[in-house]
């Protein structure tokens, strides 16, 4: 069984993470909640900072996909391999997807 290149599940995420902020603000209210403490909304915001996250995913691949980061990254104290450092990325890539899915979940209850 061949695995998914790395670097195109990077790409994959990111490219739902665009689509679910697409889809999603045509069905937000105007206010969504950004911030939460304690798992209570504390900070509040307009629906068009929804794509904040699509940004934030997109900022993290052009800057992991620099060869001085990925050197940088991989030839620390602890060596990464190739694979090692893509799965990496695409782990904080999906924790940002879950954040921006939570965010509009809790838009609407």
């Amino acid at each position: 069984m061949k695995l998914i290149n790395s670097r195109k599940l990077s790409w994959i995420i990111f490219g739902i993470g665009c689509l679910v902020a697409v889809i999603s603000i045509f069905f937000l209210p105007n206010i969504i909640p950004m911030h939460f403490s304690g798992g209570v909304a504390d900070g509040f915001s307009d629906k068009i900072q929804i794509f904040i996250f699509p940004i934030l995913q997109l900022i993290l691949m052009l800057l992991s996909g620099r060869e001085k980061v990925k050197y940088f990254l991989t030839h620390t104290k602890t060596f990464l391999t190739d694979v090692q450092y893509n799965w990496m990325i695409d782990g904080v890539l999906f924790i940002i997807l879950i954040t921006e899915i939570y965010v509009i979940y809790a838009s609407f209850i």
